[in-house]
């Protein structure tokens, strides 16, 4: 053990500088010293109750970022030296009492905030800080691509990014230290606390402002810790090392790195800034309040009530105990109890000191001695900060439970709800049917099919239809109607197959704005805005590929079935049967009434057979006209059925184009939206 000098060093220009880490990695530049916003910044607080302190409703935020490097935290065992102090008697300090907090009519700030603690209880979370973390890196990826006017807050993603990078840094840097700050304000006594712990008048001392200009830090174990003290921007000429003449006490702060922080009430802007960058930094925050100010609601209000979820890593010492009587601390240390209990701060200790007489100090160091031989502070620390920023996060990740009267998607008599299906990151149900059949209706498909039908039926009259009723038309000029019918019909069928447009466009818009209201309003913003976004972004489009859908739906337009060709030829059979009849009763008539010639055969001679050629002419024509007849409803049966055929096919057709250009696009946000819900849950760590 050396003794050649006092058991403490000072870390400056002049002097050694503490080991480096094993990795060999560089020391960073003081001048780079991690920015980190205090929690504070812009959280809000909810309205205090009756008889709460008026700082309890003041505004303020957590703090910000961390990156992947948390993988690679450690902590090492402590030595046999610190396990045997590590477990000493209880602390006495002053903690939550339910029987004296109950007379406070005031609730603490987060009766109202979704998430906050309602008892003291120390929370559980399902989810380890690594795993919080790398899902606030996947939150911040997400959200940076929804930024700006009605999406996330710029701000939020911001502080988010700070807290991921000082998280990364922090679990980087010597996992073997943990950081603990002493916060407070001028004349409170905190250096002369410092001075107290360290064993050494290292901190300036005094009553007036300011007097503690720079952050001062005692390093108990200063190997490795040379980095950590340059990202919390430590001057060196302010670090002070406990050499290896420590007794017992002493070696169970082996890895404690204690600071002396700036007066937070200083008049100096500079002193302040340094305050809440170096607050939001530390692993433990110890607040130093004073028996006249202990009640300030200037610590109160932009520290103590901001940092409620931070309760398990703050400390707070009543100190100057030695100004009051035995009854006045009691009084003033239940009164702060209860004031703490009021803002949240249920696992905050109190711990009552005295810098001047040591009164607490044992019991202010058995708290030191508690963190640093736990190890568990750095991430106690940033799982808080992760809690806060999970806090603010929360509204972006919430399906809405009330929605505006009157909307849902009605089918069948029924209103569908499209929560569940959206939590799945689907659509709600049947919407692709709602879309089909708006863009049916667009498309005019119910008169495509009408004029399909009817052009069926007209082709096929040339072909099944009996021809002597087809000469009759053609006598009468009814024929060439039927031809431009026709021609009508192909054309109109042609024109509605490429794509619909002007009041067709507006329809189609319609329908994409019907069914994102009944998709949207569930969802929280942004995602409801992105959302419909990404329903219509291709309305434009649509149009167009509805008119191909349909147009490769269309059978060729001079298409024959077969069998109206058989039908046409039995036809013409039974035309030239009618016409030979004919002949042969003009045969009859001329040879055997009229005597024009003689040697005629007797079949084209004799009376008698006169009635059986007109009975067979007229079975003839009528069976021409029942041919006719029957192959027509045949024909109108296939048009039927060919129409129903067509208009499944262009429903299909229409569903693949609703499913790729309208619901695939809301779908892929949807699933987005589900992992964004996923990966908060994470992070909020349930």
């Amino acid at each position: 053990m050396t003794t050649s000098g006092p058991p403490w060093q000072v870390f400056g220009a002049g002097s050694p500088e503490p080991e480096a880490p094993a990795t060999g990695r560089p020391a960073p530049d003081r001048s780079r010293a991690a920015k980190a916003g205090p929690p504070w910044a812009k959280q809000t607080s909810p309205e205090p109750a009756r008889g709460e302190p008026p700082w309890a409703s003041q505004t303020s935020a957590p703090a910000a970022k961390a990156g992947p490097p948390w993988a690679r935290q450690t902590s090492p065992e402590p030595s046999n030296a610190e396990t045997a102090l590590a477990e000493p008697e209880a602390v006495e300090t002053v903690t939550a009492d339910p029987a004296r907090a109950a007379p406070v009519p005031a609730g603490p700030p987060w009766d109202e905030r979704q998430g906050g603690p309602a008892t003291g209880a120390p929370r559980t979370r399902l989810y380890g800080l690594s795993a919080r973390l790398t899902a606030l890196t996947r939150l911040i990826q997400i959200g940076s691509a929804r930024a700006g006017d009605g999406g996330f807050s710029e701000e939020l993603l911001r502080d988010a990014q700070e807290l991921e990078e000082r998280a990364g840094e922090r679990l980087r840097l010597s996992a073997g230290h943990t950081v603990v700050a002493l916060a407070g304000g001028t004349g409170s006594g905190k250096s002369a606390l410092f001075n107290q712990l360290a064993g050494h008048e290292f901190s300036a001392v005094g009553v007036t402002r300011p007097v503690t200009r720079e952050p001062h830090a005692c390093v108990w174990g200063t190997s490795g810790s040379g980095p950590l003290l340059e990202w919390l921007g430590v001057p060196r000429r302010f670090r002070y090392g406990r050499g290896s003449a420590l007794d017992g006490g002493e070696a169970a702060l082996h890895g404690l790195i204690l600071l002396d922080l700036p007066d937070h009430d200083s008049v100096v802007t500079d002193d302040s800034n340094q305050v809440d960058r170096l607050v939001g930094m530390a692993d433990l925050m110890v607040w130093v309040l004073d028996p006249q100010k202990y009640a300030d609601a200037a610590v109160h209000r932009k520290y103590l009530v901001p940092l409620a979820g931070h309760s398990e890593v703050i400390g707070v010492v009543l100190n100057q105990s030695d100004l009051l009587s035995a009854g006045q601390i009691e009084e003033c240390a239940g009164d702060l109890r209860r004031l703490l209990d009021s803002e949240g701060l249920h696992e905050a200790p109190v711990v009552v000191t005295s810098a001047i007489t040591g009164a607490g100090l044992d019991q202010l160091r058995r708290l030191l001695v508690k963190a640093v031989s736990e190890r568990k502070a750095t991430s106690a620390r940033i799982s808080a900060d992760v809690d806060g920023i999970a806090e603010q996060f929360a509204p972006y990740a919430e399906l809405r439970t009330q929605l505006p009267e009157g909307l849902g998607l009605v089918q069948g008599g029924r209103t569908v709800d499209a929560d569940a299906a959206q939590l799945q990151g689907r659509m709600p149900p049947r919407s692709e049917e709602q879309l089909v059949d708006a863009f049916s209706h667009a498309a005019g498909v119910s008169a495509v099919g009408d004029a399909l039908q009817s052009a069926r039926e007209l082709r096929a009259v040339d072909f099944v239809g009996w021809p002597i009723a087809w000469v009759a038309e053609r006598l009468g000029g009814a024929d060439p109607v039927r031809k431009a019918r026709l021609g009508e019909l192909w054309a109109e069928l042609r024109s509605t197959s490429a794509g619909p447009s002007g009041a067709q466009q507006s329809e189609v818009d319609n329908a994409l704005t019907k069914l994102a209201d009944v998709a949207c309003p569930p969802l929280p913003m942004p995602w409801a805005r992105t959302t419909r976004s990404a329903l219509r972004s291709r309305a434009e489009q649509i149009p167009a590929a509805l008119g191909t859908a349909l147009s490769e739906s269309l059978p060729a337009e001079n298409a024959v079935a077969p069998w109206w060709r058989f039908v046409g030829a039995l036809q013409g059979l039974l035309l030239g049967c009618v016409i030979v009849s004919i002949a042969w009763i003009a045969a009859l008539l001329a040879f055997a009434f009229f005597h024009a010639a003689t040697g005629v055969p007797r079949l084209f001679s004799e009376p008698a057979l006169l009635p059986w050629a007109v009975i067979l002419m007229a079975a003839f024509l009528l069976l021409g006209w029942l041919t006719a007849a029957g192959c027509l409803n045949l024909v109108r049966s296939g048009a039927v059925r060919e129409r129903g055929r067509v208009q499944d096919t262009i429903r299909a057709r229409f569903g693949e184009v609703a499913r790729d250009m309208a619901l695939a696009p809301a779908e892929d946000e949807l699933a987005e939206y589900r992992r964004f819900a996923d990966e908060f849950r994470v992070v909020a760590g349930s």
